[in-house]
């Protein structure tokens, strides 16, 4: 037996492999939906190498490329919409399936019509590197910073793009009949670059699967389950990092401390679940309040900061005192009965840089402890 023979079998079992790992990750990784479209796109490659093996037993010709270069586009469009879902990319799937069905018209055309062997053998990698490079700008483009795993994909599918454009461009060579040189020079360059290419690619995406389950991990680490803002250790670490970017760049920078009034007094009269209810609609509230960029998160079981950047410490103050109103506005209601809320608010403004991120929010404090000692439901300032 050939090696190509060995070659193709190889393919086969590892890409049949591909597809249960990205089913088993699909299943225990929380159901990603990418997860299935990669699958998916192996289980079709898997496919391809399984028709490559079983030519001989075709009687059509034609049906056997049809089919072979089916699986093949299939596999890579499968591919890039899992890419595409991952990052949400803007990228419109449907006219990449309508390409896809031109080239497979095509290369029929070629094939079996007009017979023309470079056309036929070349149309269709064409493609697959046009998918492959939109696979690493998608990949790339997904954030601001790439991870590495993104990086080490991006680059992977961009060097598979360059060396199948170096073998399509050879099977073009021929001409409209086989020419034995090209072909030889053809085939070694696909089955050099195939076999790497799915390996590395293979291996990315399940390093960038493990870099975004980790991301995960992370965020889950930093959130505050009931309320869904951040919590105490989320705030300390991207709080530090916010204020010092801010105050760098000369913004107004302040933190709100503030905390709901005679808490105690909700989880006595209504329970725990009442004074939960309480907490999840405040914070809806709050939110609703806040640009993209405000910092929220709860530090304590009533008890929440907010990082702000405003024109003017007087905005800070009127923002804060807007956060006031808005809470107080109606009551909260909770099976079927009203609970009226206010909370009471400790305003400082930072202006500088050297502060630490507890050190502005013990100065919130006692800014916050002033305002409840005069009456509550009010807005007290400081400056630091």
């Amino acid at each position: 037996m050939s090696p190509v023979f060995f070659i193709l079998i190889t393919l086969l079992l590892t890409s049949i492999v591909w597809s249960v790992i990205f089913l088993m990750a699909w299943y225990t990784l929380g159901k990603k939906s990418y997860s299935l479209f990669w699958a998916s796109a192996f289980m079709c490659s898997a496919c391809q190498w399984g028709t490559i093996l079983l030519r001989p037993y075709f009687e059509s010709e034609t049906f056997y490329w049809l089919l072979a270069v089916s699986f093949s586009m299939g596999s890579v469009i499968l591919g890039t919409w899992g890419h595409s879902i991952r990052a949400r990319s803007p990228i419109k799937i449907d006219y990449l399936l309508a390409l896809a069905v031109i080239t497979l018209a095509a290369v029929y055309y070629y094939k079996a019509v007009n017979v023309h062997v470079g056309l036929f053998m070349s149309l269709y990698i064409y493609y697959d590197i046009l998918l492959l490079l939109i696979n690493a700008v998608i990949i790339i483009k997904h954030k601001p910073k790439s991870l590495p795993a993104e990086i080490g994909a991006a680059i992977t599918y961009t060097l598979c793009g360059v060396c199948l454009f170096i073998a399509a461009t050879t099977a073009l060579m021929q001409g409209s009949q086989v020419n034995q040189a090209y072909l030889d020079l053809y085939t070694l360059i696909n089955f050099i670059t195939v076999p790497t290419a799915h390996v590395g690619m293979a291996v990315f995406i399940i390093f960038i699967m493990a870099s975004d389950l980790a991301q995960e991990m992370q965020k889950l680490a930093m959130t505050d389950v009931l309320t869904q803002c951040i919590n105490r250790r989320g705030f300390y670490d991207v709080g530090q990092k916010k204020l010092e970017n801010k105050l760098s760049c000369e913004q107004h920078v302040s933190l709100i401390y503030w905390d709901i009034d005679s808490f105690k007094n909700i989880n006595d009269e209504y329970g725990h679940a009442g004074g939960d209810e309480v907490l999840i609609q405040a914070t809806k509230r709050v939110r609703a309040c806040l640009n993209k960029e405000d910092i929220f998160a709860r530090i304590g079981g009533e008890e929440f900061v907010i990082l702000i950047a405003r024109d003017s410490e007087l905005k800070a103050k009127q923002f804060a005192d807007t956060l006031r109103t808005t809470l107080a506005s109606k009551p909260i209601e909770y099976k079927q009965q009203f609970i009226n809320v206010t909370a009471s608010f400790g305003v400082i403004g930072i202006k500088s840089a050297t502060i630490q991120i507890d050190k502005a929010i013990d100065l919130a404090d006692k800014a916050l402890y002033i305002a409840k000692h005069e009456g509550k439901n009010k807005v007290v300032c400081n400056v630091t």
